[in-house]
């Protein structure tokens, strides 16, 4: 066998995996991208960053590997081998990146207080959903969902959610608070703040208000906004009458 024919099989070798390393991370990208982290969550919520750290893992360091393994020198048996054991630790290291998108994705934009604020299913104890009310007592896996979160009003319930909040986490992250958008959508409405006030502020932001208006069948006046935040990220959610419900998002802080 000669040394040009043994040389090609490495390119071969390095060329399929990546080929095979692409296609399984076009699969994925497809779930998180449409599925776990739909649009604007993937840069709201940092699904790009994990992703990219994924594809890093997946479709470089694999074929890499496999370049440096597939010696022109090696039997097929050898070379064979080698492969296993690398696509096995690529498959382990895949498994584990996706598992971890997973735990991060968003599964709630909950209104607290003056604010719309995404929920990773990481930021829920899963010991405290037992004390979920009716019809949240599983995560959602298709994108996050739009609710509210009650505020606590007894004493010892206030200054226990003062307590959580100074370790980071929100009354919005606990179950037994969660409660439909619908039955706090009139005082999201009257928190939020005339859309013009945030063009003014970001003249930047005029075509994009423009097209959402357009969208939701409404003038820009009739619109309003909430800051919408996550540990990554500060953005800003639209929001149209009647139902307070959300009509676009635009990337820019709307704490001003």
């Amino acid at each position: 066998m000669s040394y040009a024919f043994l040389r090609s099989r490495r390119v071969v070798a390095t060329g399929i995996h990546l080929l095979m390393s692409c296609a399984v991370a076009a699969v994925a990208a497809t779930l998180v991208f449409l599925v776990w982290y739909p649009p604007p969550h993937a840069a709201v919520a940092g699904g790009v960053s994990l992703f990219l750290l994924l594809v890093s893992v997946d479709v470089v360091l694999g074929p890499a590997l496999t370049a440096v393994a597939a010696n022109p020198t090696k039997t097929r048996r050898a070379l064979g081998r080698d492969i296993a054991v690398i696509v096995a630790i690529q498959l382990a290291a895949f498994a584990y990146g996706m598992y971890t998108i997973a735990m991060a994705r968003p599964i709630y934009m909950v209104f607290e207080v003056d604010r719309l604020r995404v929920v990773t299913a990481a930021d829920v104890d899963p010991a405290t959903m037992a004390d979920a009310a009716p019809g949240f007592a599983a995560l959602p896996w298709f994108g996050p969902k739009l609710i509210a979160a009650s505020k606590p009003t007894k004493p010892d319930e206030a200054l226990r959610s003062i307590d959580l909040a100074l370790g980071g986490i929100e009354f919005s992250m606990i179950p037994h608070n969660w409660r439909d958008y619908a039955s706090q959508s009139d005082a999201a409405w009257k928190l939020a703040r005339p859309l013009p006030a945030l063009v003014a502020k970001y003249p930047e932001t005029a075509a994009a208000t423009t097209q959402i208006a357009a969208k939701s069948g409404q003038s820009i006046d009739a619109l309003r906004f909430l800051p919408l935040v996550s540990r990554q990220a500060s953005w800003t959610a639209v929001l149209a009458a009647p139902d307070a419900r959300i009509v676009g998002y635009l990337p820019v802080d709307a704490f001003f």
